[in-house]
């Protein structure tokens, strides 16, 4: 039976939706939906019409250009017909904790760029694009992968001050919206500042993030399947250390998202 009050909360209800619409429609109007790399209008893009990523189609075919497979292992591109499941000639021999690298593409001319710009102030649209492209083109991989917690790679708390955008969290909240999935991104805590990865020699990223990473609640993660997820994957050691102490903790498999590798 209907209690008295429950007309009246799906009146208001309604009420809001409508507004909600409205509103939308005002802005769409007076601001017009553009790609978030390019800027061309999308009011006529198919594509984005469908799907409402704010990616127009010639940005969608630059992003995702390049037909070479990825390694299973590592997201690094090789030849046809090569079976990667145990790793390819770049990574077999290496000791990574992670099960399997899931990327939208390679590091590369215009996706380069967006990993770039996607950085900067005022970007989240434009990583928040380029992570629900990602959720769409790689979709059976991530179902497959089937997670119950996504981790974005954390930061050091000073830089919460220090740079405009923290990428990584942008493209998490994106995936737990697209995998309705629990995005924690205080599971996991960098514990000291670090060297910039990108400024070091190989030799030296290595050894730069040894112990900088600690889980903050371990009991969340007995048995559960985690994906970390980062905008780069270069050498794969930032990921690395966070894949050891998630397994510590108890994760059952780990497993990278990002939007580009490095070759």
């Amino acid at each position: 039976m209907l209690k008295p009050n429950e007309p009246m909360i799906e009146s208001r209800s309604s009420t809001q939706n409508i507004l909600r619409l409205s509103a939308s429609s005002i802005i769409d109007f007076a601001l017009p939906p553009a790609c978030a790399f390019c800027t061309r209008d999308l009011q006529n893009d198919f594509e984005a019409t469908v799907d409402g990523i704010s990616l127009c189609g010639r940005c969608r075919k630059q992003f995702t250009s390049d037909e070479r497979s990825p390694c299973f292992r590592c997201g690094m591109p090789v030849g046809p017909h090569v079976d990667t499941q145990d790793g390819c000639s770049e990574c077999r021999h290496r000791d990574y904790r992670f099960s399997q690298v899931i990327r939208l593409g390679v590091y590369d001319d215009s996706l380069r760029t967006a990993c770039i710009r996607g950085k900067s102030r005022g970007a989240e649209a434009l990583a928040g694009a380029m992570a629900a492209l990602l959720c769409q083109k790689l979709q059976q991989e991530l179902a497959e992968f089937a997670p119950d917690i996504i981790v974005p790679v954390p930061q050091y708390w000073l830089h919460w001050f220090t740079r405009p955008h923290h990428q990584a969290l942008t493209i998490a909240e994106v995936f737990g919206e697209q995998l309705k999935c629990l995005c924690d991104e205080r599971l996991v805590r960098k514990t000291r500042r670090t060297i910039d990865q990108s400024s070091l020699p190989r030799a030296k990223r290595l050894t730069n993030l040894k112990q900088a990473y600690a889980v903050q609640t371990k009991h969340k993660l007995k048995g559960q399947r985690v994906l970390i997820v980062d905008d780069i994957l270069t050498t794969g050691t930032t990921s690395n250390e966070l894949a050891k102490v998630l397994r510590k903790a108890g994760a059952s498999d780990v497993a990278v998202a990002v939007i580009a590798v490095v070759p």
